[in-house]
């Protein structure tokens, strides 16, 4: 079933940075096919993060981590980072223990590729 993929700010500043390294392509494919295929596009977590799932990006080198909706409509992404043991899954529990409760500020997959590609083009001006 197709969801909408929003992404926190903090998750955009994540993207933005492996954009840069040249690595966008690798993380783009894997957010479509979250889009096209809902939580099943990722792996079930466990201990304290058993809502949340990750999506293994490259050769097991960076994760996707991001948490469904209840109605499984909307997987918000919390964090896309390198794979440093724990160290994404710690981030995006900090992450969420900063925003509260409630439903994070988030941006939508198309809103943030727009947002790069304008910053993209920018830096060759």
């Amino acid at each position: 079933m197709p969801v909408r993929v929003e992404l926190v700010e903090e998750a955009v500043g994540d993207l933005g940075r492996y954009a840069a390294s040249g690595n966008l392509e690798r993380f783009l494919a894997k957010l479509v096919r979250l889009e096209d295929t809902g939580k099943d596009a990722g792996l079930p977590l466990g201990a304290g993060l058993t809502t949340w799932r990750k999506i293994v990006v490259g050769d097991r080198n960076w994760r996707i981590i991001f948490q469904m909706n209840p109605e499984e409509t909307v997987a918000t992404i919390w964090v896309i980072g390198d794979r440093d043991d724990a160290a994404s899954y710690q981030e995006a529990a900090e992450r969420v223990r900063a925003m509260g409760a409630g439903k994070p500020e988030a941006e939508s997959l198309s809103a943030v590729m727009f947002r790069l590609l304008q910053k993209k083009k920018a830096k060759r001006r």
